[in-house]
């Protein structure tokens, strides 16, 4: 037992890196591991099937599987089973005791664990309304238009000619003279002074929400009176 510096309390871990529990004792060419979590019982392990040892850990040469499997829970168990090459070939969960062969099942509980995520969705939602009003409003402008009006002059000049006795002569009446002028008449148009465009556009911001999710904590109590320890990976 030496040669393979197998010590008390070391850490015994499968050929696939699996914690299978804690050495707490030697018997000729067996390491009594602690039964826990994987091992219902005490586990007598040939030392044929330990490829390394030191002072805190062995390591197996066949995986946690295998070695739930192969019948190590008493002593007796053939040491020329744990050479035989069975587990490389896909066939390691076949438990070989005394050139017998009973299938057994992986002792492992699976403990779901829950938790909460937040995410988040969006929706388009009404957010008011933007009201365009026109009101009419009466201003008074005044304008300059040049206009033109007719004026009468009356000019006298002194003459000496000899004149014509016709019917107009000496006879009374009233010569009237039309006076022309201009009047203003105000129009008013419509034309376009301005156009007014409302559009609308997408602006993004980033708006932070929270929210109160919920997860799942598991705690394991050992209430066994044994040496064994409760742990995991």
């Amino acid at each position: 037992m030496d040669p393979l510096n197998i010590r008390e309390g070391a850490e015994v871990r499968s050929a696939d890196d699996e914690k299978l529990g804690r050495v707490v004792g030697l018997e000729g060419n067996y390491v009594v591991v602690e039964k826990g979590f994987f091992f219902p019982t005490d586990y007598y392990i040939p030392t044929s099937a330990v490829s390394s040892a030191n002072d805190e850990t062995i390591v197996l040469s066949v995986g946690k599987d295998q070695a739930l499997t192969s019948g190590w829970d008493r002593i007796g168990t053939t040491d020329a089973l744990v050479e035989e090459k069975s587990w490389q070939a896909g066939t390691a969960d076949a438990t070989v005791t005394a050139g017998k062969t009973d299938p057994k099942t992986d002792d492992v509980l699976r403990v779901p664990v829950h938790e909460e995520e937040l995410t988040a969705t969006k929706r388009p939602v009404e957010q008011g309304q933007v009201r365009i009003e026109k009101d009419v409003v009466t201003e008074q402008r005044t304008l300059d238009v040049p206009v033109t009006d007719e004026r009468i002059t009356v000019t006298r000049r002194a003459v000496d000619r000899e004149g014509v006795a016709d019917t107009d002569a000496f006879t009374e009446g009233t010569i009237e003279v039309p006076v022309r002028g201009e009047e203003v008449d105000l129009q008013k148009r419509v034309r376009v002074a301005e156009e007014v465009e409302i559009g609308k556009e997408a602006v993004q911001r980033t708006e932070t929400v929270s929210g109160t999710v919920r997860r799942e904590e598991v705690h394991v109590e050992d209430e066994t009176t044994g040496t064994g320890t409760v742990s995991g990976r």
